[in-house]
């Protein structure tokens, strides 16, 4: 196996400099210099760390970067550990980036806390061109008046590279009978999919014909699961008898056909609530699946913003999107806000899968506005039908998630879902809760 240890990055540790100055082979910049925040090493613990605080002004922002030869045409890992004031959030006003001289860009947008109190974080990429290439990590401060950050390293190391985490998945289109359905299912599990999406309601429609956990539409998803070892999901009326509580309920099970997800619908058409006495669902889970992390949004979720963003940010992969109906061009605002793929299956719209450059996997270049600049992350499309229902197949690789607008790579595109790419001093959220509650 080979081993990769070798840090391009000049002086990652700061160990060589003078404390209250720049450490050496690395340099400041910023767009004006009234702008440009306070970087310098101090002393703490016997080592060299490097500080960067605000220097008075809110709208501060500047970088200290270091450049390097590396080769083109290979996987990198890049990491950085570091502390922030309580006034500092990593998010909003830190930028860890690289980019080469040739036009690539790509940098960090995911921390995680360590043991330790420190933070960390850290991406792998592949950086195109051939031969040598000269490269340019840097540390960004940006908006905090007088936050500070302590910087201990940073580094730039040659990995092994990034595999394709390709999953298969199928939806559908139309209405059937349980029995039928079951066909459908046997149809998509002879084709090995991981994955089938059954349609909102596709037992029945009637608020009074509710089941409860161990009712027929529920045993024939935990059958065909467990019989093809695929996940299955779709949604029914739930009638939860602890809570005297009716609920558009959607599951998703696994390949032993147990149940490893449940999701209760958080907007309700209005006639579910006012004529059938249906509860709105009031949490957003995210299931662990053995291919990755699946979330699931209900027909008339689809009108708002909040379920699919709230899915992406807690690491959802895929968005299982069961339907009566839809506006499908929603779609590719979902998918491409919030960098996520979705699954859509529907009693009476059309069928569809889309990745996170917001494409359909049919016809992924009928927008002339989308500018992925990237090659599919798709595979395998293929349609079949079954006693009047469609349905629809593709292989999905999670491995890579472009943004519908790619200059070169995510520093210079479209932020697709990434929190650290919200070039804005304030979040709206607040505001926009006080006005939905103003009456």
């Amino acid at each position: 196996m080979t081993v990769y240890r070798t840090n391009l990055i000049p002086n990652s540790n700061f160990a060589d400099g003078d404390e209250g100055q720049v450490p050496k082979h690395w340099k400041v910049k910023g767009p004006r210099q009234a702008l440009i925040p306070n970087f310098g090493l101090v002393m703490e613990d016997d080592r060299n760390i490097l500080l960067t605080s605000g220097n008075g002004n809110e709208n501060c922002i500047g970088c200290i970067y270091a450049r390097f030869t590396l080769n083109g045409g290979k996987t990198y890992h890049m990491k950085v550990q570091f502390q922030v004031s309580d006034d500092v959030n990593p998010h909003k006003n830190m930028l860890f980036t690289f980019y080469s001289d040739q036009g690539f860009n790509n940098g960090i947008f995911d921390f995680k806390r360590m043991e330790d109190g420190w933070i960390e974080g850290d991406n792998r990429f592949f950086v195109p061109d051939d031969g040598e290439v000269v490269g340019e990590v840097s540390i960004c401060f940006r908006l905090s008046r007088s936050g500070k950050a302590w910087i201990r390293q940073v580094s730039f190391e040659e990995c092994e590279p990034i595999l394709p985490r390709n999953v298969s998945v199928a939806c559908v289109e139309g209405t059937a009978p349980l029995e039928v359905w079951g066909q459908v299912m046997d149809l998509a599990g002879s084709q090995k999919v991981d994955l089938i999406l059954l349609p909102e309601m596709f037992n029945s429609s009637d608020y009074k014909q509710d089941e409860s956990l161990d009712g027929p539409a529920v045993m024939l998803m935990s059958q065909k699961a467990k019989q093809y070892g695929m996940h299955v999901a779709g949604t029914f009326y739930h009638m939860d008898v602890s809570a005297d509580s009716l609920y558009n309920t959607g599951l998703l099970f696994g390949r032993q056909g147990e149940i490893i997800g449940r999701y209760d619908k958080n907007h309700l058409f209005s006639p579910e609530l006012l004529e059938g006495g249906v509860r709105p669902g009031s949490d957003i889970p995210v299931f662990e699946t053995d291919f990755g992390k699946v979330g699931m949004m209900i027909c008339y979720d689809s009108w708002f913003t909040d379920v699919a963003e709230l899915l992406a940010l807690k690491g959802a992969e895929i968005i299982l999107f069961p339907n009566a109906g839809y506006y499908q061009s929603l779609m590719p605002a979902r998918a491409s806000d919030n960098c996520i793929r979705i699954v859509a299956s529907s009693l009476g719209s059309p069928l569809g899968i889309w990745d996170t450059s917001g494409a359909e996997v049919r016809s992924p270049d009928a927008d002339l506005t989308r500018h992925a600049n990237c090659d599919t992350t798709f595979s395998d499309v293929h349609q079949d039908e079954f006693s009047g229902i469609k349905i629809l197949f593709a292989t999905l690789d999670l491995s890579q998630s472009p943004s519908p607008h790619n200059w070169g790579g995510p520093m210079k595109s479209a932020p697709g879902g990434r929190r650290n790419r919200r070039e804005q001093k304030d979040l709206l959220l607040d505001e926009i809760k006080t006005h939905i509650n103003n009456w």
